[in-house]
């Protein structure tokens, strides 16, 4: 029987990706382990041929890549706190915007939404020189986001220019990408996709990266952006006129790219000069440019036309095949019957939509100019430097998620919030039922410019106002179907509710008691919040941000909330209470499949081994 020190606590850190991948490693290869460690060498021998050895194999490295995986492998002591203010339609939303470091972020979504997002888009500074780099902080992550949003006294930790001066310029930049590159590949699902905006500066580097990441050969596209379509004659090599985005899957071999919805002119290629049964059509010719040798190719059709395919060509059909479409008056000759003969291709016959080209032309997606204009429509001038046109995301979405489907879809260099504008758009127009997660860091804007006179202080503040502006037009528009998400949550990153150690301040018996009576008679800060601390327990037992928060009605002597997962498949019951009434338990009739959690100081020994035996019981 378990006593009170016993007992599971909640968690107060996120989980260890380094840990979660060894037992991936146990699962794989148990006799690899040793004593609960692996060994290299039975690891070697198992996987043979495919183990690479010696100083001159290929690969990929950087100065600071060893501190950017030890970044990535440590766990977050932050937690998100909602803010209801800000947000709209709380209690019923899907979507979410959260204000802070995306590093953090990323590690605190690692568990809640492992496998669940179907597509990221993201939009990384580009390093061009004047990009801002935050301070990464080896030792302690959070301190350093802390101090530069005010939370903490501001000791020098601010955003800082990575300038091309720099002896680690694009090392800097790498070993910035990489933990977050790492930690958003685990939240795609096993089919889910990623698209990275980039330029020159670092396009060579990011498909390297990517490559580490998530494979060479998940890699899926590379596609050009015509992101202007003026030219600049004061360049003085080229006018630049394009971005790239790098596009790579989670698993290439899961993953189903979308067509694009055939438009109005591709359709207009299609007619039914003849009248045929089976509707418009358009003439596709017999012979390829290559196929199988054949000395002399010649068919007879039923009209008495010979036809041969064209010198350096090749037949597309056997002459069975022509024989079938010759049949089923499937061969065109021309208006006047003696023309060279073509097949029909029918528009009832060809695929719903047409594939996707590597080459994004403005016109189609949008270039920055049109962009700016959205945006100034929405905020007004000069809030936001080049931001990405609401099409050319539109179509990222088009062809990597489902309007069927409740698709996840995430942002974390969520700048302007153009994506969460082409979510919300893209689901009014075809009906769809996206969420989107967006992580902004609040980036402080220049004093004494347009944009903090506006009432921005922060890059966040834009974003969130943004959202906040296109859910209002669409609701005063009426411009939304029955099922549409017109709100969105709003959570802020900060300091953990749990009381952390602080050391002590002198080397004695009575500072170690004093600190250890701190952190167990009141584990939770000085002026914590019930709903701050329900988040966090929530978020680190693995529930989503959308997942409901309801009190348990009935209950009169204690205050106990039902935490529920969007998708309504798992939930657990939290008491903050000092003291719990056995009474109240009981009604509660708590079975070995739930979840109770509670703080440690509101059960005694017997309640506690009485609650263990009903459920799973966590303490705080």
């Amino acid at each position: 029987m378990k006593n009170k020190d016993q007992l599971d606590k909640v968690d107060q850190f996120t989980p260890s990706v380094a840990k979660d991948r060894i037992e991936g490693l146990k699962n794989l290869f148990p006799e690899c382990f040793t004593e609960d460690k692996i060994d290299f060498q039975k690891l070697r021998a198992v996987l043979g041929v495919s183990v690479e050895e010696g100083s001159e194999r290929y690969r990929f490295t950087w100065a600071g890549k060893r501190e950017a995986i030890q970044l990535m492998q440590i766990p977050t002591r932050a937690t998100l706190v909602p803010c209801r203010e800000e947000s709209v339609d709380f209690e019923t939303t899907g979507n979410i915007f959260i204000e802070g470091d995306n590093l953090e972020v990323l590690k605190l979504l690692y568990k809640p939404y492992f496998g669940r997002v179907k597509a990221i888009y993201i939009d990384p500074p580009y390093n061009t020189g004047g990009d801002f780099v935050y301070p990464d902080n080896y030792a302690d992550p959070l301190n350093p986001y802390l101090q530069l949003t005010g939370q903490k006294d501001e000791s020098g930790n601010l955003l800082t220019s990575n300038v091309e001066t720099s002896g680690r310029y694009h090392s800097a930049w790498l070993t910035m990408m990489y933990p977050r590159l790492f930690l958003a590949r685990q939240l795609l699902q096993d089919d889910g996709i990623i698209f990275v905006s980039i330029d020159d500066h670092e396009v060579h580097n990011l498909r390297l990266l990517m490559n580490e990441v998530f494979g060479e050969e998940n890699f899926v596209s590379n596609i050009i952006w015509q992101k202007k379509y003026t030219r600049s004659n004061d360049a003085k090599w080229f006018s630049n006129n394009h971005d790239y985005i790098l596009v790579f899957a989670r698993n290439k071999e899961q993953f189903k790219l979308n067509l694009l919805p055939r438009s109005d002119a591709q359709k207009a290629t299609y007619s039914n000069p003849d009248n045929d049964l089976k509707g418009a059509w358009k003439a596709t010719p017999l012979h390829a440019k290559s196929g199988k040798n054949q000395s002399v190719f010649k068919y007879r059709f039923k009209n008495g036309l010979v036809w041969s395919p064209p010198p350096g060509t090749f037949p597309r059909y056997t002459k069975e095949m022509l024989a079938e479409l010759d049949g089923n008056n499937e061969i065109w000759f021309g208006k006047d019957g003696k023309s060279t003969p073509a097949r029909k291709s029918y528009l009832s016959e060809v695929k719903s939509g047409v594939t996707p080209v590597t080459v994004w032309l403005n016109h189609e997606v949008g270039n920055t100019h049109e962009a700016n204009n959205e945006l100034k429509e929405l905020l007004g001038a000069g809030i936001f430097d080049n931001p990405k046109p609401t099409r050319l995301i539109k179509r990222i979405l088009q062809l990597s998620t489902s309007p069927s489907e409740e698709d996840i879809v995430l942002d974390f260099f969520a700048g302007s919030c153009t994506t969460a504008d082409a979510v919300l758009n893209l689901n009014r127009e075809d009906g769809g039922n996206r969420r989107f997660i967006m992580v902004q860091l609040p980036e402080s804007t220049p004093e004494g410019s347009t944009v903090r006179n506006k009432g921005y202080k922060a890059i966040s503040d834009i974003g969130k106002e943004r959202i906040q502006r296109v859910l209002a037009k669409m609701e005063e528009g009426n411009l939304f179907h029955d099922s549409t998400d017109l709100g969105v949550r709003v959570f802020k990153l900060t300091e953990s509710n749990y009381q952390l150690w602080n050391g002590i301040e002198e080397d004695t018996p009575e500072s170690y008691t004093e600190q250890m009576h701190l952190c167990s008679d009141n584990p939770l800060i000085e002026d914590w919040m019930p709903e701050d601390v329900i988040y966090e327990v929530a978020v680190k037992e693995g529930y989503r941000l959308d997942s409901l928060v309801e009190p348990v009605i009935g209950i009169e002597k204690n205050t106990i909330f039902r935490v529920v997962s969007s998708d309504k498949q798992q939930s657990f019951f939290i008491c903050l209470d000092e003291e719990l009434c056995q009474d109240e338990l009981n009604k509660l009739k708590l079975t070995n499949d739930d979840l109770f959690v509670c703080r440690d100081q509101a059960i005694d020994d017997a309640k506690a081994a009485n609650l263990n035996r009903q459920c799973r019981l966590k303490t705080i």
